[in-house]
């Protein structure tokens, strides 16, 4: 009797198994949207930190479950708490504080909180890369605030709010000479002049504003905005010698300057040493960008292929298309999802037609009759670059193929025009850069400081203007002063009341003009935001700047998930995970239930997830299986 009892069941189990051998499991979760966990953070235990806390809230506004309740004081002080945007931008921007009176309807002061850091608010509104969203903690929720956005539209709502309180020290009688009129040269001569030196910028080109004025096409930064941030920094006194170049720092030594700052730039495009590199039609990135934003005549053929994934080949690529080219294709070395280009960028390309080529390397340039017919290249692998540089790559047998072009263009990168500095034993270059104290930025040479890409290699224009400001610290530090360089432009904010609870919301589409209108013209791509927008984009913000008194911190373990998204979001590292034994949490007969309980809802039909119908103690992070009920 036992033994038929067992093989009936066996039967039956046997009969199961068959039954199902072939269908696919459906997994169903409650929510029924997929929940972000964190990748670096897990545990089930959640440990807050009362001195730490500042009662910003980043933490609940971040919980995708809501677990989390924070009652504070109803007002919060600014500055308690460096934002972790704020802590990305290079240049120290106070962006909570401004996208605040954003959102309070005071673009002008916006700009004045802008301004206390940078003296290019409108440039940075239109190209800045912005390292912040990168680092802020909306994304936890859904998406990262717009600040670049946000910051344009600050700038083109501006009242001129920021020179009330805007002051330009007594003269000291200092003389400063700066090479180089780039973001990183015009911003130190601004601090510097506003300290009461007198500052004079030599530059080589006829008008000033380094790779800003001759790197960045205009659909991208039109003149006219650049133009008007270089007349407030002449306004001040600052004097510009344009079609001025620096032939030798000694010369420029003899002049009696009691300090100098070398901000030349990279402005030097690097050509592979490939056979047919010379051809007619071949074309360097620096020199084509630099020719074509000064309006000198460039012809480019129909099919013109790039050379390099950064950003300044995508704008070598998209300014071929303005000149007249119909077939433009990039080539690179890394694969796509490690292009240097950034994303909006590299978006912006396709949308416009331009095809990628990635993961390429490049034999020799093609030509016929002494003129550029295409490039000679391989498929690679993988690659990487040794201790020394040198590049180590793998490519791929038999993948060698030709992209037909009339024009080729090389930007794969740039460097700096070392020549002034010839003869001048007291200061050392490592691969074509100026070596520099990291602190203080000065030279092996009394006197003489150095800056940006001419120290670093090509970076943006945040971090360059970031290196002029270090550069004005140092050399009034240099020069008797104190090195303080920081303003208070912007009013004050009232104080703001805490976000305990966040909701879901999106970043705005920024409207731009179509495709058949941007590639006809220079005219710049993307257009301004509306106010309303705006400031439904800058309420999204959760305000991790802001301090508060804690009167109580509560977590519902019934909730929680454990995920670690507010521990990865906190910006004061209040909170961690422990890692206690789960089941001291729950007995485990609560989290099993019958399969007659996990009936699907009929509100929806299930794609991966559904919502089930389960019961109401179980913890709602539970994973459940059903097989049977799922809806054909």
């Amino acid at each position: 009797m036992k033994f038929e009892h067992y093989g009936i069941g066996v039967a039956k189990g046997m009969a199961l198994t068959f039954k199902h051998l072939f269908r696919k499991p459906i997994t169903t979760q409650y929510p029924e949207e997929r929940l972000t966990v964190s990748r670096r953070t897990r545990g089930n235990e959640l440990v807050w930190d009362k001195e730490q806390c500042t009662g910003c809230a980043t933490c609940a506004k971040s919980c995708p479950q809501g677990s989390i309740y924070i009652v504070t004081a109803k007002n919060g002080d600014n500055g308690l708490v460096t934002a972790p945007c704020s802590q990305a931008c290079p240049a120290g921007i106070n962006i909570p504080r401004y996208i605040r009176f954003i959102a309070n309807g005071n673009p002008a002061a916006a700009v004045a909180v802008i301004r206390e850091k940078i003296p290019f608010p409108s440039v940075c509104g239109h190209v800045c890369l912005h390292h912040c969203e990168a680092k802020c903690q909306r994304a936890q929720l859904d998406e990262a605030i717009g600040i670049r956005v946000l910051k344009r539209f600050a700038t083109e709502h501006d009242t001129g709010l920021w020179k009330v309180n805007s002051r330009v020290a007594p003269t000291t009688d200092k003389r400063i000479a700066i090479v180089g009129s780039g973001p990183a040269g015009l911003t130190a001569a601004y601090y510097l002049t506003k300290l009461g030196h007198s500052v004079t910028v030599f530059e080589a080109l006829p008008e000033p504003g380094g790779m800003m004025r001759v790197g960045i096409p205009d659909y991208r930064l039109p003149k006219d905005i650049l133009k008007a941030e270089i007349e407030e920094i002449k306004s001040i006194g600052v004097e510009i010698k344009t079609n001025t170049k620096v032939e030798s720092l000694e010369k420029l030594l003899e002049h009696g300057y009691d300090a100098i700052l070398l901000a030349v730039g990279a402005h030097r495009g690097i050509k592979l040493p490939l056979p047919g590199a010379d051809l007619e039609g071949v074309l360097v990135n620096a020199t084509f960008l630099r020719d074509v934003s000064l309006g000198k005549k460039v012809e480019v053929g129909k099919r013109v292929v790039v050379l390099g994934g950064g950003n300044v080949a995508f704008d070598c690529a998209r300014t071929s298309l303005r000149l007249g080219a119909t077939d433009v294709h990039i080539a690179c070395l890394e694969p796509g999802d490690k292009m240097l280009a950034t994303p909006d960028e590299i978006e912006e390309s396709q949308h416009e037609g331009i095809t990628i080529h990635p993961s390429h390397t490049f034999i020799r340039i093609e030509g016929d009759g002494g003129h550029v017919t295409g490039v000679n290249c391989l498929d690679v692998r993988s690659f990487e670059f040794d201790s020394e540089g040198r590049l180590q790559l793998e490519t791929i047998k038999g993948s060698e193929h030709i992209l037909p072009a009339d024009t080729v263009i090389f930007a794969i990168g740039q460097v700096p025009e070392l020549e002034l500095i010839e003869g001048v034993s007291d200061i050392k270059t490592i691969r074509r850069r100026i070596e520099v104290d990291s602190t203080s930025l000065a030279t092996g040479k009394e006197g003489v400081f150095a800056a940006a890409d001419v120290v670093t290699g090509t970076t943006s224009i945040v971090e360059a203007i970031a290196a002029g400001r270090q550069g004005a610290i140092s050399i009034d530090k240099y020069l008797g002063g104190m090195g303080i360089i920081d303003e208070t432009l912007a009013p004050p904010d009232e104080k703001a009341t805490p976000l305990t609870k966040a909701e879901k919301g999106w970043r705005p589409q920024i409207p731009a003009l179509s495709v058949k209108q941007r590639i006809k013209s220079f005219t710049e791509v993307e257009l301004e935001l509306s106010k309303e927008v705006a400031i439904k984009e800058s309420q999204r913000c959760l305000m991790c700047d802001l301090g508060y008194v804690v009167d109580n911190f509560e977590v519902d373990i019934g909730r929680c998930m454990f995920c670690g998204l507010c521990v990865e979001a906190c910006p004061r590292n209040a909170l961690f995970m422990g890692y206690s034994y789960e089941q001291a949490r729950y007995r485990r007969q609560e989290l099993v239930l019958a399969k007659e309980g996990l009936l699907l809802s009929d509100e929806r039909q299930p794609s991966g997830y559904g919502r089930p119908k389960i019961e109401a103690g179980l913890p709602r992070q539970t994973l459940l299986l059903d097989r049977d009920k799922v809806k054909k």
